[in-house]
């Protein structure tokens, strides 16, 4: 690649302790250095103080993806710097609790700005750099809500699906240049020391790395280890 991206450089969009720290670790065990976006908090900062205890290049950037402008600005800032990701996995979504015909279309519109565009925007501003490279991968996270709408997460459920169609048709769009992109679709409650612990599933998010071009997916299913 050219230097203007690095092939082990991973930006998680939506970093929380879960998939995502899994996937910062597995990423890491190969390599990988990692910038980690999300809202600012206590949390965030363990979690970074906690990767970088064992071990890891981690840079943690706070950002709020309800501000799409401001959100599209870092992303810029993070893709016209030297070394910029080869890998990004957008992890982010607002599981707001809400029947449909109850939920204010405020509520929905914010959802959908971070369950969907944000994942848009990120393919938006990578896009054009991974050309350059004729190489990269661009995952998102999406889950069981997706296939099976549940009404007391109605704007969750229809932003899993809503994301589902969008990265289709952002991995049609970039395909041609190399840039891998694809839904890692997690179908059951995520939970460690169970069959849908973090760190198996970071595992399915590796596989579709480095998976060959011939053999690509648009959609990858976890069912459980």
């Amino acid at each position: 690649m050219p230097e203007a991206v690095d092939p082990h450089h991973l930006l998680l969009i939506g970093a929380g302790p879960g998939v995502g720290a899994s996937v910062v670790r597995r990423f890491g065990r190969e390599g990988f250095h990692s910038t980690l976006i999300s809202r600012r908090s206590e949390t965030f900062d363990n979690l970074a103080s906690e990767l970088r205890s064992g071990g890891l290049e981690i840079e943690a950037i706070s950002a709020d993806i309800e501000d799409l402008d401001g959100y599209r600005e870092t992303l810029e800032r993070i893709f016209s710097a030297p070394g910029a990701p080869g890998v990004v996995v957008y992890n982010a979504a607002l599981p707001d609790p809400g029947q449909i015909l109850d939920t204010t279309v405020e509520r929905l519109r914010t959802a959908h700005d971070v369950d969907v565009l944000g994942a848009v925007i990120a393919a938006q501003v990578a896009a054009p750099v991974l050309r350059t490279a004729d190489a990269g991968t661009l995952l998102v996270t999406s889950g069981g809500f997706a296939d099976n709408p549940v009404p007391a997460l109605a704007s969750l459920s229809m932003g899993k699906a809503a994301l589902r169609s969008a990265q289709t048709l952002v991995a049609a769009g970039v395909r041609d240049d190399g840039i891998h992109a694809a839904t890692v679709t997690i179908a059951g409650a995520v939970k460690p020391g169970t069959d849908f612990d973090p760190d198996n599933i970071a595992e399915l998010f590796w596989t579709a790395h480095t998976d060959s071009k011939d053999t690509w997916q648009t959609e990858y299913r976890f069912t459980g280890a």
